[in-house]
């Protein structure tokens, strides 16, 4: 017990590599538009319908969370859509760095568009900012 809490302690266990077939995510017709914003450090119980309802004053047209593990957990980050340049702009400078379930969000454009060759919405990297703090 630590601190008031059962703590479990085992080896660890290599995990599997899923099959090329399988590691392609269903990809879902996107409303996503070219104004996204790429959203990290996401708390893993955040939802696509938690980020839509936080930037709601801003009226995305689409919000999603990425889950990039083989069971199913989050990736920690997500990509919210904008109608507008503006809306996207105003979201960023608003709610870069307020709080979503207890974990300070870090929001810049993302660096690919819905419109771009070769962008089916097969979970975009954004490899200078994928790690998660505690």
């Amino acid at each position: 017990e630590v601190s008031g809490r059962i703590i479990k302690v085992e080896f660890a266990k290599r995990l599997k590599r899923p099959s090329p077939a399988s590691s392609k995510p269903i990809v879902l017709p996107s409303r996503e538009t070219r104004h996204k914003v790429y959203v990290s450090n996401l708390n893993w119980k955040v939802r696509s319908s938690h980020l839509r309802e936080f930037f709601s004053t801003f009226n995305p047209v689409s919000a999603r969370v990425i889950f990039g593990t083989p069971s199913g957990q989050s990736a920690g980050y997500g990509f919210v859509s904008f109608a507008t340049k503006e809306e996207a702009e105003a979201a960023i400078s608003t709610l870069n760095g307020k709080e979503l379930m207890d974990r300070p969000l870090r929001l810049k454009f993302s660096e690919k568009t819905a419109d771009e060759p070769g962008d089916e919405n097969t979970g975009e990297k954004e490899p200078d900012d994928q790690t998660e703090e505690s």
